[in-house]
């Protein structure tokens, strides 16, 4: 495809690199996922944890008092300026009217100690719950100038000190660790399992009833959309398996849905009477207006602004790498190569290292969200090779930009076949990655070998002697 033989008569170098590039084109075909369920069994998973506990028992005289004495809250905190606080944050707040004094417990504690990235890298990051001052908490928050909001959780009396010893219990050292997953395991998701356990699972049964109209795809967009390659990367690395209905139930890994979740719902107690689960919402800090991109009511489609991305990179290749270097100057024809050649350098690395990064997260990792990804179809490690020789075209080398351009050739048409398949199998290939492919569709094909320099090439007359 790249190599020609000629190059090397009778050389086992030949052999080797004609195997590289068959590994190197099949492989995506293996990266269906080489360790499906992969996921640890997680001893302090949620629902783990919970299944042992009894929010129903009776209270004694003295427990009861403690109950009378308690007040639960939720808190909840908007968007910061970090990736990891876009998604907002959520905390319990336990307050003792003897000394008022509130502990904020709070499941999205984790640390880039401890080889936080090697862990990320392989799906396997330990978050921890910590009890802390409510106060210090909303300073904090302040200082960051987040939202904050508080609303009153209203439990039973049992529920709520049986909640209250459930995270105590939580929060000791062999308890306080749990993997982390972003829609399953996290900061909001631990405590709606807790209310809905408290409130004997209404709560669950409740929210599996109401559909929601966004996919998790959509609902990470809303808060991913301001920030156009941050965006365009998660839908890269994300498969299909967040592109399926849901319900209002597995939305609340969001913590201003489980809010608005928690005043929308009402349990019966055990006299059959209808209890607002919360009620009273409070604004204690508002986020400066213009701070930060607001968070969006609805999705947004992102596809179009990948197409007229993928378009003015095509375009920009096209005038430079076809129209200027069909100039009939030197000078003007290296310097159309040139730039290029740093151009498909600079798109196809990225696009090289995004796909080595999606290839190991979809073969060796525990990230269940990448597994059987599309996108390893056509966005490959081998791109990395094709930076190299757009690199090297760039400097004057004819047949690594030819070689370049073949590649592109074979991408182009992968990226076509993909398309055809998922228009005529809609219900099978249900991954939403049309964003992806129409930002990668342009840039393959105007820098595949589709001969567009003819276009550029001034026509001369031939005379001959009738013309005379």
């Amino acid at each position: 495809m790249w190599y020609d033989g000629r190059m090397f008569p009778g050389n086992p170098l030949r052999r080797t690199i004609l195997l590289v590039l068959v590994f190197l084109i099949g492989f995506p075909l293996m990266a269906v996922s080489l360790v499906p369920g992969s996921r640890f069994e997680d001893p302090n998973a949620s629902q783990t944890m919970l299944a042992g506990r009894d929010f129903t028992k009776q209270l004694t005289d003295t427990e009861q008092v403690s109950a009378n004495l308690l007040d639960i809250h939720l808190t909840t905190m908007g968007k910061g300026d970090p990736l990891y606080v876009w998604f907002g944050h959520t905390g319990l707040v336990v307050t003792d009217k003897r000394d008022n004094r509130s502990v904020m417990y709070d499941y999205g504690i984790f640390s880039f100690d401890d080889d936080f990235y090697q862990t990320f890298a392989m799906g396997r990051l330990n978050y921890e719950v910590w009890a802390t001052s409510a106060e210090a908490r909303y300073d904090l928050a302040r200082r960051e100038n987040r939202e904050i909001s508080n609303i009153t959780i209203h439990l039973p009396d049992a529920a709520k000190l049986e909640l209250v010893r459930f995270l105590n219990y939580n929060i000791q050292p062999e308890n306080s660790t749990y993997l982390y997953h972003h829609y399953r395991e996290n900061c909001s998701t631990r405590i709606r399992d807790m209310i809905d356990k408290a409130v004997d699972g209404q709560f669950q049964a409740w929210a599996r009833a109401i559909p929601m109209e966004e996919t998790l795809r959509q609902l990470v967009m809303r808060h991913t959309y301001a920030s156009p390659f941050i965006d365009w990367t998660l839908n890269f690395l994300q498969s299909g398996s967040i592109d399926k209905p849901i319900t209002l139930w597995e939305a609340m890994f969001l913590p201003a849905v489980l809010e608005q979740a928690l005043l929308d719902f009402s349990y019966i107690d055990g006299s059959g009477n209808a209890v607002p689960m919360a009620t009273d919402r409070k604004i204690i800090n508002s986020a400066t207006v213009g701070a930060r991109a607001p968070v969006l009511d609805s999705f947004t489609s992102m596809t179009l602004p990948g197409l007229w991305f993928g378009l003015l990179v095509g375009l920009v290749s096209l005038l430079f790498g076809r129209a200027i270097a069909s100039s009939q100057f030197k000078s003007l024809q290296r310097f159309g190569h040139l730039v290029e050649g740093l151009l498909g350098f600079v798109w196809a690395m990225t696009v090289g290292i995004l796909s080595s990064l999606l290839l190991f997260m979809m073969v060796a990792s525990s990230h269940d969200v990448t597994y059987f990804n599309e996108n390893i179809i056509f966005a490959t490690p081998w791109a990395i090779v094709m930076a190299v020789q757009s690199l090297r075209g760039a400097f004057g080398k004819e047949a690594a930009r030819k070689r370049f351009r073949q590649a592109n050739t074979i991408m182009a048409i992968l990226i076509g076949t993909t398309i055809v398949m998922k228009v005529i199998f809609l219900d099978l290939l249900v991954q939403q990655n049309w964003q992806i492919l129409l930002t990668l569709l342009p840039m393959y094909l105007c820098n595949s070998s589709i001969p567009f320099e003819r276009l550029f090439e001034r026509k001369h007359r031939i005379l001959d002697d009738s013309d005379w």
